[in-house]
């Protein structure tokens, strides 16, 4: 789940795109973009078919250099 840390950092992003609207005609792109990535990352973090990718051990398998 995340963090407090998570949390302060998702609202410094935030305010900081808010602090735009006035300058940026983007700014409400970017606060879009934002909340965006961190609904992605709350998804992917509570995913547990995901948890259990990250947490599979797996073989290395050594890549072959590419031909030429």
């Amino acid at each position: 789940m995340f963090e407090e840390d998570d949390l302060q950092n998702f609202i410094k992003e935030l305010s900081e795109a808010f602090r735009l609207i006035d300058s940026s005609t983007t700014a409400w792109e970017i606060i879009d973009a934002i909340i965006h990535e961190w609904h992605e990352s709350a998804l992917a973090i509570a995913s547990p078919e995901l948890a259990d990718a990250f947490n599979a051990e797996t073989d290395e398998v050594l890549l072959k250099p590419p031909s030429t």
